[in-house]
């Protein structure tokens, strides 16, 4: 096997390296489509596992596992890293009950579901399928997205509840399957669960904040030691929490959460890039193993084929929004926020790490050949349902009149790497049409005291500012201003109104 592999090595890395230059030039795309370019792996997985030997190397749903929850605690940091404080206040109570109330709800909707299209599978064995998918992907959340400009607590909501609920999943899947392998219902599932999940917040808020502290004291001026620093907080955070017998996803969210909203993190833009690529590496990664994994035989079978289908679109058509109506309007919710937060629980590679729970916990050939078909079936849903919401994102957001005006985006860039944490931003800002400043020169144009005006981009040409100099439409202005007037220095230049 050993000779096999170094043969068909070289194939294999023109294949992934042709494959993975297509989805990093090709995120722009899926931005737009709506489709996550990792999906694209689950075909390269497919092509390089026969010459490799991938399943056996990877050490088949025991290895995919390990590897999988690795992948998911990168995801989930990033997630935590970039999830904004201020920005989520008001949507904490509505996100967590979605992430526990309500992938419950789903699970058990998406459950009811499979019963009905598969009369023979005990009800047991079809809450477990719906719990694999009664999550929503961080990552394709976070991706698919983008620079998307939504109205109301939509987006917030959304990120906070994608980056909240694998854990619960996670509980659900391993206690259904253990039902499914012929063991009772334990009556101390339900505190487990709560402990799982209150003793991982707690964990991982304490590992970030004694990290933060250990952060603003470490005397070193190198900006790349520091992602490395923050995977092993990732890592330590997520080992604690398990060997507690908490949720290691939930203590890497929380640590995550509060480096991100500490205000001495230092090296802050480095730090959130680098995780960022990770991530979208992870994502690559739990695709690609999906490939590995799957027997396109079962799959391609009429019943495991048309069955995934009618679950995806079941799961998006009805299970969601039945759940998401009932949550989020008795919370003050408009019905246009609570319709496109409905559509935009996407799925993505999660339900691969799930699916392996009960495939590690098959004790004979028979119920390991029934949980094939069970993988089949979540491997169709997958496919379906990265598609069918992602793809009409935009188009939804516009229906609903959520979608706001795409903020430009200037050809310059400003990228200040500094340890210490500054009292300000640097922001370059576009002169729009009919903006208050437009056909101002800079000695009358009230620009309030605190921000300060740097530089001025006019085509290819920089220039000084000064007090006679005037603001056209389309110059690109660079200015350092306190976060709390950034609305108003967008509402001056003509971003925002």
């Amino acid at each position: 096997m050993g000779e096999n592999i170094i043969h068909s090595l070289p194939l294999a890395l023109v294949i992934c390296g042709l494959a993975l230059a297509v989805a990093a030039l090709g995120t722009k795309v899926a931005t737009r489509v709506g489709i996550p370019t990792a999906l694209a792996f689950i075909g390269v997985g497919i092509v390089v596992d026969q010459p490799l030997g991938l399943t056996a190397q990877i050490g088949g749903f025991e290895g995919a596992y390990a590897i999988g929850n690795v992948a998911l605690a990168l995801i989930l940091f990033y997630g935590g890293l970039s999830t904004e404080v201020r920005r989520t206040r008001g949507v904490w109570l509505p996100s967590i009950t979605l992430a526990t109330v309500g992938v419950v709800a789903v699970s058990v909707l998406t459950g009811l579901v499979v019963c009905w299209l598969f009369p023979a599978v005990p009800w047991y064995a079809a809450l477990m399928v719906g719990a694999v998918l009664g999550s929503t992907d961080a990552a394709s959340v976070l991706q698919i997205l983008g620079r998307e400009r939504i109205a109301g607590r939509v987006r917030e909501t959304v990120e906070l509840e994608s980056g909240l609920n694998d854990p619960m999943a996670f509980v659900l899947v391993a206690a259904f399957a253990a039902m499914a392998m012929g063991q009772p219902f334990d009556p101390w599932t339900v505190p487990l669960v709560a402990w799982q999940l209150v003793a991982g917040a707690g964990i991982g808020l304490v590992i970030g904040w004694i990290s933060d502290l250990a952060l603003a004291a470490f005397e070193e001026d190198a900006p790349e030691i520091y992602p490395v620093i923050t995977i092993a907080l990732a890592l330590l955070s997520y080992g604690v929490a398990h060997l507690a017998h908490a949720s290691g996803l939930l203590a890497v969210f929380m640590t995550a959460l509060a480096l991100g909203n500490s205000a001495d993190l230092p090296f802050r833009s480095t730090i959130v890039r680098f995780h960022a690529s990770l991530a979208y590496l992870a994502q690559i990664v739990m695709f690609l193993m999906l490939g590995v994994l799957v027997d396109l035989d079962v799959v391609l079978a009429p019943r495991v084929m048309v069955g995934g289908v009618v679950v995806a679109l079941a799961l998006a058509f009805v299970c969601r929004p039945v759940v998401t109506t009932a949550i989020l309007l008795p919370l003050g919710y408009s019905a246009r926020e609570t319709a496109a937060i409905s559509w935009l629980g996407l799925r993505g590679a999660v339900p691969i790490i799930l699916m392996t729970i009960p495939l590690l916990m098959a004790r004979t050939v028979e119920r390991a050949e029934r949980l094939q078909e069970a993988f089949g079936l979540v491997f169709v849903c997958v496919i379906v349902g990265s598609i069918i919401p992602g793809s009409t994102v935009r188009w939804t957001l516009r229906l609903l009149r959520l979608r706001l005006p795409p903020a430009p985006r200037p050809s310059a860039m400003i990228d200040m790497v500094t340890k210490t944490p500054l009292d300000t931003q640097m922001l370059i800002v576009v002169v729009q049409p009919g903006a208050p400043i437009e056909g101002k020169a800079l000695a009358e144009a009230r620009i309030p005291g605190d921000i300060t005006v740097a530089l001025l981009v006019r085509g290819a040409r920089t220039q000084r500012v000064r007090g006679d100099t005037r603001f056209e439409a389309g110059d690109e202005v660079a200015i350092s201003l306190p976060e709390r007037l950034i609305p108003i220095a967008r509402r001056l230049f003509g971003e925002e109104h």
